[in-house]
């Protein structure tokens, strides 16, 4: 998938847009959720804590006045001694008594005197008169033992009692600490609905449990959440009894010093469902950024690549050959100036190119006007061969010398070898020299000198020849006697090759004319070769035309006047050795 994506640079420009835009948007929205979540709980919890404090202080305050109430009356001289007399005496001040110091709690209990036998003789309650509970076990039977503090128990199946949840028992005791009988308080399912009204919700739950972690009251989700035994479990198992479960919070608080424990349960703000809903609304609003982003991507995508696409269109059709492909652009951005600069590239390609056919053509044009000046070589070497083989039989050695180095120019001239050595073009030059001089009977002198290391230097061939021809011609002209030096040496990877010699020298004009191509003195360059073939010089621009065109305009002829007078012709090329050599 990555690898066709990257195969294409308007697939990256979109797949790159569209995550520039999905991502931060996915990642602020989960950031966002979660904030909001935890910002929520923490609200929540916060207001849990005191809705649980709440009702923990009520529970708190509720029994430690039951507490203090109890001591009192348990310290009653008057009702330790009406039990002591199984209620027969002073009954009226008894119930006085007994209904003053409970005013504050007859609605959120019922108060109950006990003589030592366990039969109720005082009771704030209806039909509880003579009711027995047994001395042997039981919430009397611990009162007893611990006569000092208020036994809390939570109610078992008692006859007569199955409404009552909770009591709590305290030992009455005379005047000498012991204990005569006993006060009982008992919390029905109504009283605790009393006590806990205004502290819950209709989704909370709320349940009171024993120092067994057994269950004394329940109400709300806690009656079907079966609390007491989740949270036993949990006690048993070594765990946090305080986790969440079904979606609840457990808020856990121990009421003052009963023994009992208060659990609270509130619903989770944030439930599974509701984050699910809240993900699935991302994912909804995910999937339309998505279609949105992808279109506006699309767009820009395609605004981003087109130049590239048609860049990359021209870039194909000018490697296929057309020189005249174009990128049309009316953007002033990068992707402008990159198309200005391809157009730039294009158009000096395609005059580079019709320069180099330009160049091609005249040098085979100037390679045709030399081999026709050859006059039907075949013929004519062949021709020579047979006028030195008729001399030598007729012994006459001047028409064999002139026949064999005749034959020997042209056999080279023929050949279809563009390159030979410096050697070999010197020692062409040494044979029309040897002809020139039977020519001229001996009245100029004819020198190289090569050094070893350029011997083997590679040339056009022929364009030593005719500049010693036009210094013959030219330089030596009205001489009796003349000498022609050609001397090679290479500098910064440069071959020169210098003809030289000592004639009449050359006037301004023609030097002008012969450093300038032909051009100067209001004659154009392109004009340059009708000059030098008026001045009879057309050797010279032909020499240099050749080595111009197989090296480069830096390459070609100069020439000067040395100070002893005369006139030197130096031809620069390139040092090339016989394994660089290259075809024309």
């Amino acid at each position: 998938m990555w690898n066709f994506i990257r195969k294409s640079f308007k697939r990256e420009l979109l797949v790159s847009f569209v995550a520039v835009a999905l991502l931060p948007l996915i990642l602020s929205c989960i950031f966002l959720i979660q904030m909001f979540k935890v910002k929520l709980e923490r609200d929540y919890q916060k207001k849990d804590l005191e809705q649980a404090a709440v009702m923990e202080e009520k529970l708190t305050t509720l029994f430690q006045t039951i507490d203090d109430v109890t001591l009192h009356l348990s310290k009653e001289p008057e009702i330790a001694a009406s039990i002591r007399e199984s209620g027969n005496r002073g009954r009226s001040a008894v119930y006085a008594k007994l209904y003053e110091e409970t005013a504050s709690l007859r609605e959120m209990a019922q108060f109950d005197l006990y003589s030592e036998e366990g039969i109720c003789l005082y009771s704030t309650g209806a039909g509880m008169f003579h009711t027995q509970l047994p001395v042997y076990w039981g919430i009397l039977k611990v009162a007893e033992a611990h006569p000092d503090e208020m036994t809390v128990r939570r109610e078992k199946e008692y006859s007569g009692s199955s409404n009552i949840l909770l009591r709590a028992a305290r030992p009455v005791l005379d005047s000498e600490d012991s204990s005569v009988g006993y006060v009982l308080v008992s919390i029905n399912g109504s009283n605790f609905e009393k006590i806990l009204g205004g502290t819950y919700g209709s989704q909370d739950g709320i349940c009171i449990l024993n120092n067994f972690w057994e269950p004394v009251y329940s109400t709300g989700t806690a009656v079907r959440e079966e609390i007491g035994t989740v949270l036993r479990r949990r006690l048993m198992a070594g765990e946090a009894v305080d986790e969440p479960f079904h979606n609840n919070s457990v808020y856990i608080s121990e009421i003052g010093r009963t023994g009992l424990y208060s659990v609270f349960l509130r619903p989770k703000v944030f439930t599974a469902d509701t984050t699910k809903s809240m993900y699935s609304v991302l994912i909804v609003m995910t999937a339309a950024s998505l279609m949105l982003c992808a279109a506006v991507a699309a767009k820009m995508s395609n605004h981003l690549s087109r130049p590239i696409q048609s860049l990359n269109e021209a870039m194909h059709e000018v490697q296929s050959g057309n020189l005249e492909a174009r990128v049309h652009s009316t953007r002033n951005d990068e992707f402008g100036q990159l198309s200005e600069s391809f157009n730039t590239m294009a158009s000096e390609l395609k005059t580079y190119m019709e320069m180099q056919v330009s160049q091609q053509k005249k040098l085979n044009e100037v390679q045709i006007a030399m081999m026709q000046a050859q006059l039907n070589p075949h013929f004519l070497y062949n021709t020579l061969d047979t006028m030195k083989w008729v001399a030598k039989a007729n012994h006459i050695p001047e028409i064999a010398t002139l026949a064999a180095k005749l034959a020997k120019i042209l056999r080279t001239s023929i050949s279809n070898a563009q390159f030979i050595t410096l050697k070999e073009e010197l020692e062409l030059v040494d044979c029309y020299a040897e002809i020139q001089k039977i020519r001229f009977q001996g009245k100029f002198c004819f020198d190289y000198e090569l050094p070893e290391e350029l011997a083997g230097c590679v040339v056009p061939k022929l364009v030593v020849q005719p500049i010693v021809e036009n210094a013959m011609i030219h330089g030596l002209k009205d001489c009796e006697e003349g000498h022609i030096l050609v001397r090679a040496c290479s500098k910064e990877g440069r071959l020169f090759i210098e003809v030289m010699d000592d004639g009449c020298g050359i006037s301004d004009e023609v030097l002008n004319h012969l450093n300038n191509r032909g051009a100067g003195a209001g004659v154009p360059e392109e004009g340059g070769e009708e000059a030098l073939l008026r001045l009879g010089h057309i050797g010279f621009y032909n020499v240099d035309t050749i080595i111009r065109l197989h090296y480069g305009a830096e390459y070609g002829l100069s020439v000067c006047r040395p100070e002893g007078g005369g006139t030197k012709v130096t031809i620069m090329i390139p040092v090339r050795q016989g394994e660089e050599l290259c075809d024309a």
